[in-house]
């Protein structure tokens, strides 16, 4: 069976959903707060789990010599287009993370917009951070945005009102919290006449503390935890 980041129609459909030209508008301001939050403003970046290159670009137009890496080849065509577009050169590899090492190539990795947590077994998920230790360079760093326990906890109920997509359709979207609020079960429903369309994904739930430990346990010792890019809310814990 294949995993469901990886089949090409869940991407095309939920396109407009996830990448809507507000979140491209918010991409540039997002790459300047973690530039200045590592302390890193030129080198080799990548940018894992890339997508439609949104963060790619501003990288590459920051300076950086950048790789975007994704599993899907529609998200891929759209991340080429937008850099064609800025008219900055970026290396495109289309590679499962899981797979991918570069010893000592980046100065920066990036991962961004909840892209980490979407495999079955933790295991997955350490084996990515170690590719992504063994890629660093020495004072590299890496950078991972995700949706964290504390904050899905703060939006119960996670039953949330049906909206009205921009092609029309009504989306009705449902959240179950399994496992003993280690994972986090999705689907959403987009009704259009009388076509329906479902759409199921999932990834792991981790808490603050269970993250620092799992990148301690793949060797990043210096692991500070924000509640943002911006760097102004720190998590302390």
């Amino acid at each position: 069976m294949t995993d469901w980041f990886a089949q090409p129609h869940f991407w095309e459909r939920v396109y407009p959903l996830m990448f809507s030209a507000e979140r491209d508008e918010r991409a540039h301001e997002e790459v300047a707060n973690l530039l200045e939050l590592v302390g890193i403003q030129k080198g080799r970046a990548l940018d894992l789990c890339c997508g439609p290159g949104r963060h790619s670009v501003p990288l590459a137009k920051a300076g950086f010599d950048v790789t975007g890496l994704d599993i899907s080849d529609f998200l891929l065509e759209r991340a080429r287009a937008r850099a064609q577009a800025a008219k900055v050169d970026i290396d495109w590899v289309h590679e499962d993370m899981r797979n991918y090492a570069m010893p000592e190539g980046f100065d920066l990795v990036i991962n961004l917009y909840t892209s980490f947590g979407y495999f079955a077994q933790q295991s997955d998920d350490l084996k990515v951070l170690r590719n992504i230790v063994s890629s660093l360079t020495e004072g590299g760093a890496v950078v991972l945005d995700v949706v964290g326990k504390e904050a899905l906890a703060g939006q119960l109920p996670l039953d949330r009102q049906p909206t009205v997509e921009h092609d029309g359709s009504l989306l009705i979207e449902r959240i179950e919290v399994v496992d003993d609020w280690s994972r986090a079960k999705v689907q959403w429903m987009f009704i259009r006449g009388e076509t329906v369309e479902r759409f199921n994904f999932e990834h792991t739930l981790y808490s603050g503390r269970e993250l620092r430990e799992l990148m301690n346990w793949a060797g990043l010792s210096d692991v500070s935890l924000y509640g943002g890019l911006d760097g102004l809310s720190l998590i302390h814990i």
